[in-house]
């Protein structure tokens, strides 16, 4: 008959399963935070220039389709449309130019989802004809922080965004 016990080997029942150990050590542990807060210390600035990137594209796509909308806008309505920048409120307008009613107004600063520190118009009032051309060409640069894009459009009506 076979026997299943483990043979003796002259030290006390269960010392070989006490040896084995299910934890970390201290040392262990703080070698494991210090890696993760070098990962985290190397991620955040990164993930930061990241974001205030992504939202200066993403106010500057919009602001495209606002411009494209606001061409097309004075064709529907049949009437001259002012669009107008204020860079003091980082908002821009698009009105009636006769009676001033109201169409749209697009808030970028930092109270809305992009967060932007500056909103440049060069000039910062320009008319829309119903035919589709503006009474100048123009420039706006939207900035957050050391990040800019442009869009520019043409009196015909050609709106692009270019990289500053």
């Amino acid at each position: 008959m076979m026997n299943d016990r483990m043979p003796y080997n002259g030290s006390r029942p269960g010392a070989a399963a006490r040896q084995h150990r299910d934890a970390f050590t201290m040392l262990e542990m703080l070698v494991v935070m210090i890696i993760i807060a070098l990962l985290i210390a190397i991620s955040v600035p990164k993930m930061a220039r990241i974001i205030r990137h992504e939202r200066v594209n993403r106010a500057a796509q919009v602001l495209v389709a606002d411009l494209q909308n606001g061409f097309a806008m004075a064709g529907r309505q049949r009437a001259p449309v002012r669009l107008v920048f204020n860079g003091a409120t980082l908002t821009y307008t698009f009105s009636d130019r006769a009676t001033g009613i109201l169409y749209q107004t697009r808030v970028m600063n930092k109270a809305s989802e992009f967060a932007l520190t500056s909103l440049i118009a060069n000039p910062s009032t320009i008319d829309v004809l119903p035919n589709g051309i503006a009474s100048t060409a123009f420039l706006v640069t939207v900035t957050q922080g050391d990040y800019s894009r442009q869009v520019s459009a043409s009196s015909a009506g050609f709106v692009r965004m270019t990289p500053q």
